[in-house]
Parts: C-alpha cells; structure tokens; sequence
C-alpha cells in the first residue's frame, strides 16, 4: 500500500500504474483502497491522468464495467492488431451473437426460453461456449416446473463490447432497426 503523497503527479502516475497493472477494470473504491486515498482525490487523479494521456500518449482512461481502465486510442489498433490475432480467432457466430443478445436484453432467462425466441430446438452448445467466454453466468433456477437455470450477462461481456453498464445497451427497438438496415 501507498502511503498519503503530497507531489501533485504522484497520485495520478499511481492510479497509471495500477490501472495499467490490472487486468480487469478497477472501481472508484478499489483504486481508493489501493493508493490508500479518498475516492474524491482519487476521482481528480483520474481526471488529471485522463488530460496528460489526452496530449501525449496512445493511451486514454475509459470508464467502463463500472469501473476504469487504460485502452489504446483507435488510431493505432491498425498497428497493433497483429499481437491479437490469435484472440480473434475464436469470433462468435451469428447464432450465438443472437443467444447473446437474447441473454443480454431478457436477462434472467433460461436456455429453453431463448431456444424459443430463436425458433431453434436446443442452444445447449451455445450457452455452454458462451459460459466457457465468461460472457454469460448462471443467475439462479426458474422457479417453474424442472426449475431449469436461468443465465444472464458477465462483467467480462461489458468489457467485450465496451459498456460501462447494461444500461448503455442500444434499446430493443433501436437494435432490432439495425438489423433491419444490415439485411
């Protein structure tokens, strides 16, 4: 643990090096507990960080998953994006980008529900990929009949797609528009 400091770039550089340290995005309160700050000071380190990154470096604060991280400004993902093959490699389908919009926007909700939205006979594979990519959890049993498991989103699906909250989802509406449009 850091000790209080009293130089005015100290404590942004900390909250730097943890966030680059990290490897999920860390909260207000775990930074605060972390540089043994009050999440106020904690809060303006972050802006000051996020000014310095903003006119010198590749690199910029994103607040995202309810918490804050380092991200690499797009203009250099082109440069980039040879180390990340790999990783890329394991795309979703189509099927399971829609189980996971399902999942996504009826959360909680079983797979034999989502079966159904889908008009297909079994989504077991999917929802088992899909669990396997942290992107879905078990949230608890349907209190019917079999009381078959309910799934809804992860912390890691906020991050894959760039979401601070669910709340930041597209609306139903909006999104099944633009699936209209992409047809």
């Amino acid at each position: 643990m850091v000790n209080n400091v009293s130089e005015p770039n100290k404590l942004p550089n900390l909250i730097e090096a943890l966030l680059f340290a990290s490897e999920e995005p860390l909260s207000l309160q775990q930074l605060a507990k972390l540089a043994n700050h009050a999440e106020n000071e904690i809060s303006t380190a972050i802006k000051q960080l996020g000014q310095r990154l903003d006119k010198e470096s590749a690199l910029f604060v994103r607040e995202i998953a309810g918490g804050f991280r380092l991200e690499t400004r797009s203009e250099f993902y082109e440069d980039i994006r040879e180390m990340f093959i790999d990783k890329r490699a394991s795309k979703l389908s189509m099927a399971a980008l829609e189980t996971l919009a399902l999942v996504a926007y009826k959360q909680p909700i079983t797979a034999i529900e989502v079966a159904e939205l889908r008009m297909v006979t079994s989504v077991n594979a999917i929802i088992r990929n899909l669990l396997e990519k942290k992107l879905i959890k078990p949230a608890g049993r349907k209190k019917v009949i079999g009381r078959p498991m309910m799934y809804a989103t992860t912390k890691e699906f906020l991050i894959h797609f760039g979401l601070n909250k669910l709340l930041d989802l597209p609306s139903l509406d909006d999104f099944q528009e633009k699936l209209k449009e992409n047809d």
